[in-house]
């Protein structure tokens, strides 16, 4: 497979990075490199691979017993979650999380006013409100929720709904890396197309990286540019998706038989 372009300044690096949870190595040695540039990555593997464990570190939900997080050059290893939302990394989890008794623009600008005002700015709780409430509304705009959904409470949105309310708190923080754990997971066929054209819009209009973790591998070899694949807490293997679907171990252990995933 081919190394990732060089030419590409990182939004995070993630070195050797490795967690224990006990005596259980969840992660071990991993070191991914993800450009800051638009497009699309994805992490695949089964269940247990690691892949939310590594989003868990590069959030700050999680502190390696070894390695290194860099954000844009900065050393963020044992930063707190806000500090790595202020620092420009943004991330959604598995199951949708809102404040059931908020609306969604109140859920979206709760996240407006906890973001910087521009990189490296003041927080927005001591700053202007008006300005975070114009940061959430484009954020909702951007993720295509209809205006009318905006006063709704959470339970009144179907599942693509809430899930693009989360993305839209993600993106209130203007972030160089959008980490999705499984965004697909539970969409019927038409709402995850309607999900991979917004991932595609979002990426070219934000400029931002959006990496995914998700098991539907027909929506990751349509979406993504540049696959990295766990097993067992360590990288097995990383590159496009013509590589990734020419690779004979990950043929076997991820993707099935040839015939069934083209």
């Amino acid at each position: 497979m081919t190394a990732p372009a060089n030419n590409d300044v990182a939004a995070i690096e993630l070195r050797a990075a490795s967690v224990k949870f006990g005596g259980v190595t969840a992660v071990n040695n991993v070191s991914l490199r993800i450009p800051r540039s638009a497009g699309i990555s994805a992490i695949i593997g089964p269940n247990g691979a690691g892949k939310t464990t590594v989003f868990n570190v590069l959030s700050g939900i999680i502190r390696p017993a070894s390695g290194q997080i860099v954000i844009d050059g900065r050393d963020m290893t044992g930063r707190r979650p806000d500090e790595i939302f202020r620092a420009r990394v943004a991330r959604t989890f598995q199951g949708v999380r809102m404040f059931a008794h908020l609306n969604v623009r109140e859920n979206v600008l709760l996240a407006a006013r906890s973001a910087p005002g521009r990189p490296g700015g003041r927080s927005l709780w001591i700053d202007r409100r008006g300005d975070a409430l114009r940061r959430a509304e484009r954020a909702l705009a951007q993720v295509e929720l209809p205006r009318a959904l905006w006063s709704a409470l959470p339970d009144r949105l179907t599942l693509l709904e809430r899930r693009l309310a989360e993305i839209a708190r993600a993106l209130t923080v203007a972030p160089i890396a959008l980490l999705l754990d499984e965004p697909a997971a539970g969409l019927n066929t038409a709402e995850k197309e309607r999900l991979c054209a917004l991932l595609g819009k979002l990426a070219a209009a934000t400029g931002c990286r959006i990496v995914v973790i998700e098991h539907d591998m027909k929506l990751v070899m349509t979406i993504a540019e540049r696959i990295w694949v766990m097993n067992f807490g360590c990288l097995l293997g990383e590159g496009t998706p013509a590589e990734i679907r020419a690779d004979e171990a990950v043929v076997e252990a991820y993707l099935g038989s040839r015939s069934h995933h083209g």
